[in-house]
């Protein structure tokens, strides 16, 4: 199947002439790389989406409580970050019941979007995360990429792919994610130059219910 123009996959949304993207990290949390992102964002005054890890939020609760705390917005990465085509069907509905249950204890509320593991997909993935009331969203640009080497080249990357209604991924976990958290001042700076503004991804998505 091909994702990118699949109609029950969210790739991108359509904006308009309005300069909004969407920045999401996967895989957290994680201490050595989400507290570091989490004030770079508060140094800036954005918000962004965490797809997080269930197994990863019960190792790191203070960090999925920060998150909530300060106004960013916490989705459902599975609990165990499998590759979920692989998995029975019984295996992927855990995976998204358990981690939903871990985040609304956590955070008070319930995720609304799902992101697979790896942006792995198939038909029956996607109907079980639709039957559990499940918006699946993917990404526009890939802000990590390994043939980079530095910071300054990492953010040159995605800016130059910038475009409204982009949905920015990151990681904010499992790896090394340095380079990544280095490169974040750099790309905000740059959209910000670019005339664009960081909302949530439940700002982005409504976007698309407004008459322009």
């Amino acid at each position: 199947m091909t994702i990118a123009a699949d109609p029950r996959v969210v790739c991108r949304v359509n904006t308009g002439n309005a300069r909004l993207v969407a920045l999401t990290f996967d895989d957290g949390p994680d201490p050595r790389f989400t507290p570091r992102v989490l004030d770079i964002l508060k140094h800036y005054h954005i918000k962004a989406t965490f797809f997080i890890v269930g197994q990863n939020a019960e190792k790191y609760p203070y960090l999925v409580r920060r998150i909530a705390r300060e106004g960013h917005s916490i989705q459902n990465h599975t609990y165990s970050h499998p590759d979920l085509p692989g998995c029975n069907r019984k295996k992927a509905s855990e995976e998204l019941l358990k981690n939903e249950a871990v985040i609304k204890r956590l955070s008070g509320k319930s995720p609304r979007y799902f992101r697979p593991p790896k942006g792995l997909l198939d038909d029956e993935i996607i109907e079980i995360s639709r039957a559990k009331g499940y918006r699946i969203v993917l990404w526009t640009v890939a802000v990590e990429n390994s043939t980079l080497i530095s910071a300054e080249d990492v953010a040159m990357s995605t800016l130059n792919r910038a475009q409204p209604g982009a949905i920015l991924l990151a990681h904010d976990g499992r790896l090394d994610r340095s380079l990544t958290v280095e490169a974040l001042p750099f790309i905000i700076q740059g959209y910000h130059q670019k005339g664009y503004r960081f909302v949530l991804l439940e700002e982005l998505l409504n976007y698309e219910a407004i008459d322009r």
